[in-house]
């Protein structure tokens, strides 16, 4: 597990240049989802002294659009390219190369965590529901018992799917990227075995969710928040970085 830490922590650092791309593709991503007031900002000035027609306008809005889901699938292509590569023994970040090939893993990739994590999403959103309810209207839709015993099994089920897809996602990547691989749970269960119930548990509770899903977004809100140039720094390093780190971390844990 050392080992696997240290080569992961070194990973990015062994591809520079294909840190800032990924830094170029999350930044360019965070400004048009509106992470940062700044685009917009800039977007609404020029409407305000540009009149545009309704049609422009809408076909605008809509390739912005289309542009953060092929900068979303782009991300998550070459966050999949890494896990591939990692698995046949590449030591460094794979190049940008095939970009339609590494959107379409992007688009695989997303479809199955989307499809890990319905019932955690659906357990969410029955919760949020419930509160937004009593909230507004002071009517629950729901017992407060069965509100938290939904709480319960959304953090049991996130927790189950997390470490499923930790397994499925290398495990889709070794079979030459067919998705249907994501889902043979019989064989998912049994490299399980193989890696050790103990160790991915492990791994998945100080790595994924300590490092990489609780600490590495705190730490890249706290450089955003200083000012434009911590936005900048924090999506163009922080967030590749612990992209890159998480690729190359399950990859290993799946080839021990």
């Amino acid at each position: 597990m050392h080992d696997i830490i240290v080569d992961s922590i070194k990973y990015p650092l062994s591809g520079i240049k294909q840190l800032f791309l990924s830094g170029i593709i999350i930044l360019l991503t965070a400004f048009l989802l509106g992470k940062s007031n700044e685009f917009y900002d800039l977007l609404d000035m020029v409407l305000e002294n540009v009149s545009l027609p309704d049609e422009l306008l809408l076909i605008i809005l809509s390739l912005i659009f289309v542009l953060i889901f092929i900068l979303t699938f782009l991300e998550a292509g070459y966050s999949f390219k890494i896990v591939e590569k990692s698995i046949h023994g590449e030591v460094n970040p794979p190049k940008f190369n095939n970009i339609i090939s590494i959107i379409r893993h992007g688009l695989n990739e997303t479809v199955i965590a989307i499809i890990y994590f319905i019932v955690p999403i659906i357990l969410l959103l029955a919760a949020l529901g419930d509160i937004v309810a009593e909230f507004e209207f002071d009517i629950p839709l729901i017992p407060d018992d069965i509100a938290f015993l939904l709480i319960i099994l959304f953090f049991i089920t996130v927790f189950i799917s997390g470490a499923l897809i930790t397994v499925a996602i290398p495990r889709m990547a070794s079979k030459g990227g067919a998705i249907r691989e994501a889902f043979r749970l019989k064989e998912i269960f049994k490299k399980i075995r193989q890696i050790g119930v103990k160790k991915l548990i492990v791994s998945y509770i100080i790595v994924i969710i300590g490092f990489v899903a609780i600490g590495g977004p705190i730490l890249e809100e706290i450089i955003s928040t200083a000012n434009l140039y911590g936005f900048i720094i924090a999506q163009l390093v922080i967030a590749p970085y612990i992209l890159m780190f998480y690729a190359r971390f399950i990859a290993l844990i799946y080839n021990s």
